[in-house]
C-alpha cells in the first residue's frame, strides 16, 4: 500500500508579517501532483493544518479545495489530524459528512480511537489518527486524573487505539508530538509549560509506521519507521538553505516499510541569508535580483543609512537587516574584577568562584570562550 506523509502546513502563516499564501498554494500543488504521480493510496496529514485556531477564509479555502481535489480526482484515502496550532473542534466539524470508508479527519481527542480500515491484496491496514490533545482535555475524555504530561496523553490515546486494531492488521499511527532527542526549529510552539513536553519513541511499539507532525525538520525519531516529514516551507531564518520534503513509502504484506524516499519540495521563494558589507550586497543584488525571503547580515562598522531601503529595489522581500558586531565586554561599574576587564574569561571565573566557592572547570572555560567568540547581532531594519 503506497502512502504519502506530510504535516505542519501552517496555512495562513506569515513570515515576519509577509503572507505565505502563494507559497502554500505552490507547495500544495506539489503534494497533489505527488499523490497522482506516485499512485498514492493513502495521504497522511499529521497536524497543524492551520497556523492558528481561527484561520482566515483564504486559508480554509486552500485546505478545503485541496481535500476536494484529492477526493474527486484521485482514489487516495485521506487521514488528517489536528495539531497544537489547530482548533480540534473546527477541523473536525464536518468530519461526519465525509465518506468514512475513505476519509478520516480527527479534531478533538476521543475515548474510542476508531481507525480507518483499508484493504489491499495482503489484508487489512488500520490507520489510527491521534490528534493533539491538551492535558486537562485528556483527563476529562479518559477519566484519568493521573494524566499529567503530553506523554501521558499520548499513552492513553495509543492504548485506546491499539484496542481497536483488528487481529492481523498492519498498523499505521498518525500523531502530533515532540519525540525525545529530535531537533526542533525556532518556529514550533511549546506543547506544554511546567512539565516535560517530549515523549518516548517506545510509546509507538507495534506500529509499522508512525507519521509524526509538530517538528519542522524532516527527521527520524529513534527508528527509520518513526518519522517527521517536516513542514513544506521554511518558517524561520534558522532554516535558511534547508531542503523541505514529504515522505513516500510502501507497506508490504508483512507490514515492512519498503521503498521509502523523500520527495523534495520546490518552493516558490527560498528563505536565505546574505552576508557582506552593505555596498557589496547592493552591488550583488543589482546583478542578481531575487524575490526570495532574505535576511541581510551587514559587516559594516559605523553609521548606515536605511540599508533595507537600499536593498529592497532588488530584494523586494527583504525581511530583516542585522549588523554583525563583536560582543562589547566593557564594564562601567566598580568592583573587584575591574583589573581583569581585558580577560573576560578570568572575570567570569572569579565570579563563579565567588558565588559557589569553586573554580571553573575546563569544560566551562571552553563554553565561555565559544560564547564570547560568537558575533552578536543588532537589528538595523
Amino acid at each position: 500500500m503506497k502512502v504519502l506523509h506530510t504535516a505542519d502546513w501552517h496555512l495562513g502563516k506569515t513570515l515576519r508579517g509577509v503572507s505565505l499564501h502563494e507559497d502554500h498554494a505552490h507547495v500544495l500543488e506539489q503534494v497533489f501532483r505527488a499523490v497522482v504521480d506516485e499512485a498514492i493510496e493513502v495521504l497522511l496529514i499529521a497536524g497543524d493544518v492551520y497556523d492558528k485556531a481561527s484561520p482566515s477564509e483564504a486559508a480554509m479555502k486552500l485546505y478545503s479545495d485541496f481535500l476536494e481535489r484529492v477526493h474527486d480526482e484521485t482514489d487516495a484515502a485521506i487521514v488528517v489530524i489536528a495539531g497544537n496550532h489547530d482548533s480540534g473542534q473546527r477541523l473536525g466539524t464536518a468530519s461526519k459528512l465525509f465518506d468514512r470508508r475513505r476519509i478520516l479527519v480527527r479534531g478533538p481527542i476521543e475515548r474510542d480511537e476508531i481507525p480507518l480500515i483499508l484493504e489491499d491484496d495482503h489484508g487489512k491496514v488500520a490507520i489510527s489518527a491521534l490528534p493533539y490533545g491538551e492535558i486537562y482535555a485528556a483527563r476529562r475524555v479518559f477519566e484519568a486524573e493521573d494524566i499529567r504530561s503530553p506523554e501521558d496523553v499520548l499513552r492513553a490515546q495509543i492504548q485506546a487505539a491499539r484496542a481497536r486494531v483488528p487481529e492481523g492488521a498492519r498498523w499505521i499511527v498518525v500523531a502530533h508530538a515532540f519525540v525525545t532527542n529530535c531537533q526542533p526549529t525556532e518556529s514550533e510552539r511549546r506543547l506544554s509549560v511546567g512539565t516535560v513536553e517530549t515523549v518516548s519513541a517506545d510509546i509507538f511499539e507495534d506500529a509499522c509506521y508512525v507519521a509524526l507532525g509538530h517538528l519542522h525538520r524532516p527527521q527520524t525519531a529513534g527508528a527509520n519507521t518513526i518519522r517527521y516529514s517536516g513542514s513544506p516551507l521554511a518558517f524561520g531564518f534558522d532554516e535558511a538553505g534547508t531542503t523541505k520534503s514529504m515522505t513516500v513509502f510502501d507497506i508490504d504484506g508483512s507490514g515492512q516499510v519498503v521503498d521509502l524516499k523523500m520527495v523534495d519540495f520546490e518552493p516558490l521563494r527560498q528563505v536565505r541569508e546574505v552576508r557582506a558589507l552593505l555596498v557589496d550586497l547592493v552591488a550583488d543584488a543589482k546583478v542578481n535580483p531575487s524575490e526570495d525571503y532574505i535576511r541581510a547580515i551587514l559587516l559594516d562598522e559605523g553609521a548606515l543609512i536605511e540599508p533595507a531601503a537600499q536593498l529592497r529595489p532588488h530584494y523586494p522581500n527583504i525581511l530583516q537587516t542585522l549588523r554583525e558586531k563583536r560582543q562589547d565586554l566593557a564594564m562601567s561599574s566598580a568592583g573587584r574584577a575591574l583589573s581583569k576587564l581585558d580577560d573576560p574569561v578570568g572575570v567570569i571565573g572569579e565570579f563563579l568562584t565567588y558565588v559557589r566557592r569553586e573554580g571553573v572547570t575546563g569544560r566551562e572555560v571552553e563554553v565561555v570562550k565559544n560564547v564570547l567568540d560568537r558575533p552578536a547581532m543588532e537589528d538595523v531594519s
